[in-house]
């Protein structure tokens, strides 16, 4: 009966939920949007009942992260939880933090923190990795807290530190961009990829800078690896050269057929494959980026600024730059860095207001 009384003050308006006036309650649209999350649940059973109440009023997750969490976890009273919860926040994580963690590893909810998290927190302490930074991608990818300290961790931590030569914090780094450098096998996964490098050329100081900066290139599958590596060597990258392996991390990154859909709409800018290929060996990089990203900089040139579409080939680098916080504020002083636009074409006339507005304009653009 209280399950029809709340779903009928509940309007559904295009497939949203729209509640009633007298719901602008914080407090009792939350109580409304349990009742909905638990009556299209099929009417949750008590322990996932309290496990959904727990993750909203405790952690703070909304109603539907809340019942997708306990899908996941099921507990029917809060002591582990608690216990959890309070030893992250004595580690000074915050409830941001926390909330993201669980997020993302419901299980760890209920984890003895002392047998699976503490040790961790310790050997990462020990690296004297920065604690803000710690804290911050630990939340944001708690995936190495799954795994083993003694059979994961340490060795490969060892593993990347040795063959890179890169300190504790790069090495922590190298985790914030693929989590893999820290719970895969590091001998079997990555070694040979490094190896196939050096074999077709690649500096070795070069090799172990990529490896520490886009070690998600390094996460593939070996002999997709080594075609890609080929692939890029006959488009006439010269293994020697940097942008050799920012043309190998764009095609690593990117399918065969996003590829295609990409040079088919720069051709219908009038760009031939060879003005393409061109452009890619000069600025491999802009592969990566959206096809909306590309036509909006492609249409804002040619269709606002009357430039030929030739010219942002010459140029792609051009394709990087953002249209609200660059491109438009500056006009065709695009090129220049936010300080030495500022130096050249602001600050010397000594103008508050000239400043004033340059800032304002930024805001606009960014809203």
């Amino acid at each position: 009966m209280i399950y029809s009384i709340f779903k009928n003050l509940v309007s559904i308006r295009n497939g949203s939920r729209i509640l009633p006036t007298c719901a602008k309650s914080v407090y009792f649209s939350r109580i409304i949007s349990l009742f909905v999350v638990r009556y299209e649940s099929g009417i949750a059973g008590k322990d996932q009942s309290f496990s959904i109440s727990y993750l909203i009023n405790t952690v703070g997750l909304s109603p539907q992260s809340a019942l997708s969490v306990s899908k996941k976890i099921h507990f029917e009273t809060s002591e582990q939880p608690d216990t959890v919860i309070s030893f992250l926040m004595n580690h000074s994580f915050s409830k941001p933090q926390i909330r993201s963690i669980i997020q993302k590893w419901p299980a760890s909810l209920l984890c003895n923190p002392e047998k699976t998290l503490l040790p961790k927190l310790q050997f990462f302490y020990s690296k004297r990795i920065s604690g803000v930074r710690l804290l911050r991608v630990l939340s944001s990818n708690p995936d190495v807290l799954k795994r083993s300290l003694d059979n994961r961790i340490v060795p490969n931590f060892n593993a990347f530190k040795e063959v890179t030569r890169c300190n504790d914090e790069q090495v922590f780094l190298a985790y914030k961009n693929c989590s893999n450098v820290l719970w895969c096998d590091f001998g079997t996964k990555i070694a040979p990829k490094l190896a196939i490098l050096k074999e077709c050329g690649v500096p070795e100081s070069t090799v172990m800078a990529e490896v520490v900066d886009h070690p998600r290139a390094f996460a593939v599958n070996h002999d997709n690896f080594r075609i890609t590596v080929e692939e890029v060597k006959k488009l006439g990258f010269n293994p020697s050269k940097h942008n050799f392996l920012t043309a190998l991390q764009a095609f690593l990154q990117i399918s065969k057929s996003s590829r295609e859909k990409k040079f088919n709409n720069l051709k219908k800018w009038g760009w031939s494959n060879e003005v393409v290929l061109s452009a890619f060996e000069k600025y491999p990089r802009f592969m990566m980026f959206s096809e909306q990203k590309i036509t909006a900089v492609m249409s804002y040139f040619v269709h606002t600024m009357g430039w030929k579409a030739s010219d942002i080939a010459n140029r792609p680098v051009l394709l990087s730059y953002s249209l609200e916080r660059r491109i438009i504020p500056r006009l065709c002083y695009s090129k220049s860095t936010e300080k030495e636009f500022l130096r050249r074409f602001v600050i010397p006339y000594e103008d508050p207001y000239l400043l004033k507005l340059y800032e304002q304009k930024l805001k606009t653009l960014k809203k």
